[in-house]
């Protein structure tokens, strides 16, 4: 008899159901007989059931993960699984429904073998000894997830991950960047690649004291396929009602990367210290040794900043002045300067920022003010500039320029370069 369809089996077959009208539908519209066509929204209605059709089919990977792994640690503790096959779709409704499930379990026949709770742990975890799934020394435990709005589950998750008060932040999402997929489609995993290179590269270097924060599907394909142990999710403002409107939907990186922010704020709440990295990013040696040094101790917040920009005609940072001594050298004796930059030129870019500070400090400051500005931006009308032809430009939600705003308003001038007026 042929094995009843799992509930993610159903939902791949629903969204290829729905793929397949929606392109009939597109066809109509686009012959000669439908009339004028609007591109853009056919567009979204095809991006929007891919997603749908991508998130069914990682469903039904993860459900179908599960059932194998149940079956062979039923294997190894001697009972038969034929039960399971027969009854898969409710145990997959058990698994991830808060409800018990509807069909109560077989008993099985008289004389098998009945597993007991002592011989189900010592089934060996298929992650044990996977580096990012096991504890190891005194180094960062492993977690099972979560939602960081779930009480409790933050600073769980940050005790866990933290390694001598250092927690390095990473955020990955589906890869809904509007900017990278409307470049290539092909790029929509491109994200979770980079992820893997950057924990390989910072495990290389032992440091493996970093919390992911990612959405609720792509932490658990984390966990399935890849052993690590290291995910979080988050629903916050995944009901605020500018999110239709700015043509957001949760998981969204701009959402995300607003929502990291406020972590990285709680963070620092918490007493912690944070090294919030992009992805896509490299390090050739580790970094905490330079951060700890005399030189960059003193500093609460340490920024990289952009090499280039059309704002100061794509010429490089330079010395502008010959270097000297900035006026509050006792902050970090042996620094030097060599000149200021307009604030609009002060480029951050916050792909790389490590933060030490705490409230009422001007760092902290400046990255609370990053997730409020987005909220504020977020609760107004949606941007829609001319060459959009009335098109939402969701990129206007982008956090890096709510930083760079706030830390050039909380900048207190160097008195040395930018004396002050004459009473």
């Amino acid at each position: 008899s042929r094995m009843p369809l799992l509930e993610a089996e159903k939902r791949v077959l629903a969204c290829l159901l729905c793929f397949c009208a929606v392109i009939f539908g597109g066809w109509l519209v686009l012959s000669p007989l439908g009339g004028v066509a609007d591109t853009h929204q056919l567009e979204t209605m095809f991006l929007e059931l891919e997603e749908e059709l991508e998130e069914a089919q990682s469903d039904l990977r993860e459900a179908r993960a599960e059932a194998s792994s149940l079956r062979e640690a039923l294997r190894r503790a001697g009972v038969p699984s034929p039960a399971l096959s027969a009854n898969s779709s409710s145990f997959y409704g058990a698994r991830h429904s808060s409800q018990p499930a509807s069909q109560p379990h077989a008993q099985p026949k008289a004389g098998t073998a009945v597993s007991t709770p002592a011989a189900l742990e010592k089934i060996r975890d298929p992650c044990a000894g996977r580096p990012g799934a096991t504890a190891r020394g005194s180094g960062p435990r492993p977690i099972p997830g979560g939602d960081l709005e779930a009480s409790g589950v933050l600073e769980a998750a940050f005790a866990a991950r933290a390694v001598e008060g250092e927690l390095i932040f990473l955020s990955v999402g589906d890869t809904r960047d509007h900017r990278r997929v409307a470049k290539d489609p092909a790029l929509k995993d491109i994200s979770t690649d980079f992820l893997l290179h950057l924990l390989a590269n910072l495990r290389a270097l032992g440091r493996e004291n970093w919390l992911i924060l990612s959405t609720r599907r792509l932490c658990g394909r984390l966990q399935a396929e890849h052993c690590e142990r290291s995910c979080v999710w988050s629903t916050l403002w995944d009901d605020h009602p500018g999110l239709e409107p700015w043509r957001l939907k949760p998981g969204d990186m701009f959402l995300m990367w607003a929502q990291q922010w406020r972590y990285v704020a709680r963070a620092l709440e918490l007493g912690y210290r944070v090294f919030r990295a992009d992805t896509d990013v490299y390090f050739a040696e580790d970094p905490y040794p330079l951060l700890r040094s005399p030189l960059l101790r003193p500093f609460e917040m340490v920024v990289q900043h952009d090499f280039a920009s059309m704002l100061d005609n794509n010429r490089r940072p330079a010395c502008s002045a010959p270097p000297r001594r900035p006026a509050d050298s006792a902050v970090a004796p042996g620094l030097q300067t060599c000149g200021t930059r307009p604030r609009h030129l002060a480029l951050l870019n916050i792909g790389l920022l490590y933060v030490r500070s705490s409230p009422g400090g001007g760092a902290y400051a400046a990255i609370n003010e990053t997730w409020a500005a987005f909220l504020s931006k977020l609760s107004g009308p949606p941007y829609k500039p001319k060459h959009l032809n009335g098109r939402v430009e969701s990129q206007a939600l982008i956090d890096q320029p709510f930083m760079r705003k706030a830390v050039d308003e909380l900048a207190a001038p160097d008195s040395a370069s930018l004396p002050p007026k004459p009473a």
